[in-house]
């Protein structure tokens, strides 16, 4: 087992820490106190006897508790110093106010605080006024003490704000990001709910005519077979083509559980034209096949792919000077290619939006594959394929996002 990190163990146990700390200022201030300078080298100094060692453990001890009552502590251990150096024991020598000081400035806030302060600058003034009474010169003691005392309170009121400043930043990264998975959630499901109106559309359309032609050949089943059967073939072919579009995307869509809300007529490959000549863009199209012979699924995600890849590119892109999309049908299978020559093959590909996942949603069900990404040179290429046989087994579409030549 891996032993921790000495830091890191302090780190995560502060109490601990505020303990050891205290225990180590402790034994230095005593050996200070008991090992130093006795009278006869220095007269002003007393010999340690019970009441000041007492002393000196008030302005080391409370160390322990600086960050649970860092105000308490802070008078404490300035009172307690403060006498030690006015009745001439050694001691911490104002380390222990150092940091009991900081731990105020860096554990606190309010007025209590700004009046403990205050009172703590009294008590040090009159340290010193005593000493210059007594006639001692003590003014770059006065002026040095200040300063480390000030400097060590600023530096822990600065550390508080930065560790606030941190903890904000934190709390507002988290909640960015449950606020986007939530919105990423939200479009997808806007998404499907749009696959299954248009799919809802396509259904309907294909049971009425089953309808009809089966109310056709049985009129005729009699007087003319050879229209009944044409019906049935029909039916039949209507029926197939259905199951295909169903078993599409049952293994994507969740149940529509949207409201029901004024609908716009369905897309179709018959409206390409109304993409590509809006004249805000200079788009160049290239067809090959027969694309009114596509299964209307595939018609109807085939336009909402160029649509938002179209989108993607009046967003992205900046200027560009051409942008092409190609339909072609080719060994069974519909290749679409939407690319552009804007600026945006600088993105990174890894942070696709959700218009990327929306197109990804809708070829993965139609068991298709997407690769979208920068060209070599500059620009942006969408490339799908979607197989335009029915498959053998089980849907499963594959996407990419990845650089395209």
């Amino acid at each position: 087992m891996r032993r921790p990190h000495p830091i890191q163990w302090l780190r995560e146990h502060p109490r601990a820490a505020d303990g050891l700390l205290a225990a180590l200022v402790t034994i230095a201030a005593l050996a200070a106190h008991l090992f130093g300078e006795s009278p006869a080298d220095d007269p002003d100094e007393i010999d340690p006897t019970w009441w000041t060692v007492v002393l000196v453990l008030i302005s080391t001890v409370p160390l322990a508790w600086r960050r649970i009552r860092p105000m308490t502590v802070a008078l404490l251990v300035v009172t307690a110093e403060v006498t030690s150096l006015f009745a001439g024991i050694t001691g911490a020598a104002f380390l222990g106010s150092v940091i009991a000081v900081y731990s105020m400035g860096a554990h606190t806030i309010g007025r209590r605080r700004t009046r403990v302060m205050a009172v703590i600058a009294v008590m040090v003034v009159a340290l010193f006024v005593a000493g210059w009474i007594d006639g001692l010169s003590l003014i770059d003691e006065f002026v040095s003490t200040g300063v480390v005392l000030v400097t060590a309170f600023v530096i822990g009121d600065n550390l508080r704000r930065r560790r606030l400043h941190v903890a904000d930043l934190a709390e507002r990264a988290e909640r960015a990001e449950r606020e986007q998975a939530l919105l990423a959630e939200q479009r997808v499901t806007a998404e499907r709910t749009r696959i299954a109106r248009d799919l809802h559309d396509v259904v309907a359309h294909s049971v009425s005519v089953m309808v009809i032609q089966a109310a056709a050949a049985r009129r005729n089943l009699a007087s003319a077979p050879e229209q009944a059967e044409q019906a049935l073939s029909t039916i039949e072919a209507t029926g197939r083509r259905t199951m295909t579009e169903l078993r599409s995307v049952l293994g994507v869509l969740r149940d529509d559980q949207a409201s029901a809300g004024t609908r716009l007529p369905t897309p179709s490959l018959d409206n390409l034209h109304e993409l590509l000549d809006t004249g805000d863009l200079p788009v160049s199209s290239t067809v090959e096949g027969d694309l009114e012979a596509l299964p209307e699924s595939i018609a109807i995600s085939v336009y909402r792919i160029v649509q938002e890849a179209l989108t993607n590119v009046r967003r992205h892109a900046g200027p560009v000077s051409s942008v092409d999309v190609a339909l072609r049908i080719a060994e069974g299978r519909l290749r679409v290619d939407v690319t552009d020559d804007g600026r945006g093959g600088a993105a990174d590909p890894s942070t696709g939006g959700f218009g990327l996942r929306g197109m990804q949603e809708r070829v993965a069900a139609l068991g298709g594959s997407i690769a979208a990404g920068p060209r070599p040179g500059g620009g942006w290429a969408v490339r799908v394929s979607i197989p335009l046989a029915e498959p053998a087994g089980p849907l499963v579409g594959s996407v990419a996002t990845e650089n395209v030549t």
